[in-house]
C-alpha cells in the first residue's frame, strides 16, 4: 500500500483487544495495521467479534484466545505464555479489559507494554452504577503500570496525568485516515427534497445522543432525518425518547454496520453530527472529512484541531441542545443556499494532513523509544 512506512525493523509486535470493539478503537487498530509495514504485527483478542471479524477481512492476522467470559481469570496463564513463546518485543494493548489483563502478568511478561488510550478513561464505565466504579478504578490502576502510554489527545494526557501517570511516559498520537486511498465517492451528492443527517458511535451515555435528541424536537424545518449508527447500552433508552418525542418517522436506528457500509451512508448524508460529551480525536469525523461532508461537533478533546474555525465546520458547547439546534438550524439554511458543499470541500482539504501515515510513522516512534 501506498501510505505505509517504508523501512525495516526486526521488531515483533502484538496488539491486543477483547474483541468487542465497535467503535472508533476498533477503526484505530486497524489503521495501524494499514499505517505500519515492514514489521511483524500480529492481533490477539478474547472473544470472536467484530474485530476479529474485521481484521480477517483486512488481511491481518489474528488469534482468538477465548475467555469463558470477561471475568475468566484463567486466561491469564494462557495469555503469559502466548507472548513469552512467541517472543514478542512489545505488546500493544487497546481497551480497558485487555489493560486489566496485562497488567496482570506484567511482571512475568518479557516483552514491553504500550497501551493506547482511546477516550477519557473516567467516563468509560459512567452509568454503570458501583460495578462501574469498580472498574473504572481498576481501570485507572492499571494505567500507571505499563512502559508507554499514547494517548490520542492531549486532553485525554492531562487526564492522565491527574490520575497519577507519568507524564514523561504519555505521547499523544491523534487517529489518521487513509485519504490517498479511498475509494469513496468524495463528491457531495445531488441535493434531495430531505436534509439527511447521520451520526456514528456506541449507543454509550458518554456518546451524548440524548442531546442530539433533544436538539431536534427545536428544529423548526419539518424536512429533515437522521440515521443514527451504533449499538450499545443506551440503546433502549433512546428508542424511549425518540418515541416519546414524536420523532420515530424521522430517526432511524441502524445498529451496528462496517466500516464501508459507513462511508456509504456518510456519503448519503449533507452533514455528520457528533454530539459527544468525551472524545479524542474522532476518526469518523475524519471519515467525513474524506468523502467531503461537513462536521458539527462538541468542543471536547482535540475535536478542535480537526475544526479550527467556521469556516470548516461547526464547533459546539457539549451538554447543550441549544447550541446544537442552532448549529443544525445553520447548516440546513447553507444546504438550502447550496453552499453546505463549500464547507464539505474545505474540511476534506484541512482534514487530509491526518493521515494513517503520520500516525504510523509517530506510533513508530514510540516502539523504537520504548524498546
Amino acid at each position: 500500500m501506498k501510505n505505509k512506512i517504508l523501512e525495516r525493523s526486526e521488531m515483533k509486535i502484538l496488539h491486543i483487544n477483547a474483541g468487542n470493539e465497535y467503535g472508533g478503537g476498533l477503526f484505530h487498530i486497524l489503521s495501524l495495521f494499514q499505517g505500519i509495514d515492514k514489521i511483524d504485527m500480529e492481533l490477539l483478542v478474547f472473544e470472536e467479534g467484530p474485530v476479529a471479524e474485521s481484521a480477517r477481512k483486512n488481511g491481518i492476522s489474528v488469534t482468538v484466545l477465548r475467555q469463558r467470559s470477561r471475568y475468566d481469570l484463567s486466561i491469564l496463564s494462557r495469555l503469559r505464555k502466548w507472548i513469552n513463546q512467541n517472543q514478542f518485543d512489545i505488546v500493544h494493548s487497546h481497551g480497558p479489559r485487555a489493560n486489566l489483563l496485562v497488567g496482570l502478568i506484567r511482571s512475568t511478561m518479557k516483552a514491553k507494554w504500550i497501551t493506547t488510550i482511546h477516550s477519557d478513561p473516567t467516563l468509560d464505565f459512567e452509568g454503570r452504577g458501583l460495578r462501574g466504579k469498580v472498574f473504572e478504578w481498576l481501570n485507572l490502576k492499571s494505567l500507571t503500570i505499563p512502559d508507554h502510554l499514547i494517548a490520542v489527545s492531549g486532553e485525554i494526557k492531562r487526564i492522565l496525568a491527574q490520575h497519577h501517570v507519568n507524564e514523561q511516559h504519555i505521547t499523544v498520537v491523534h487517529n489518521g485516515r487513509a485519504f490517498e486511498q479511498s475509494t469513496s465517492h468524495q463528491g457531495m451528492s445531488e441535493k434531495k427534497n430531505h436534509f439527511k443527517m447521520i451520526t456514528v458511535g456506541r449507543l454509550e451515555w458518554v456518546k451524548g445522543h440524548h442531546y442530539l435528541i433533544e436538539a431536534l424536537k427545536f428544529v423548526r424545518f419539518d424536512n429533515w432525518e437522521l440515521n443514527i449508527c451504533g449499538i450499545g447500552e443506551q440503546e433502549p433508552a433512546l428508542h424511549e425518547s425518540v418515541e416519546k418525542a414524536g420523532l420515530a418517522e424521522k430517526i432511524h436506528f441502524l445498529g451496528w454496520i462496517e466500516a464501508k457500509a459507513v462511508g456509504k451512508q456518510i456519503v448519503e448524508s449533507d452533514i455528520l453530527i457528533n454530539p459527544s460529551l468525551s472524545e479524542s480525536f474522532p476518526l469518523v469525523a475524519l471519515e467525513a472529512g474524506e468523502n467531503k461532508r461537513p462536521v458539527i461537533a462538541t468542543d471536547v478533546g482535540d475535536v478542535k484541531e480537526m475544526i479550527p474555525d467556521e469556516t470548516i465546520g461547526w464547533l459546539i458547547p457539549a451538554e447543550d441542545p441549544i447550541a446544537l439546534a442552532q448549529a443544525i438550524k445553520e447548516a440546513y439554511d447553507e444546504w438550502e443556499q447550496g453552499t453546505l458543499n463549500l464547507k464539505g470541500t474545505r474540511f476534506y482539504e484541512w482534514s487530509k494532513q491526518f493521515t494513517i501515515e503520520k500516525q504510523g510513522i509517530e506510533t513508530m516512534e514510540v516502539y523504537r523509544n520504548c524498546l
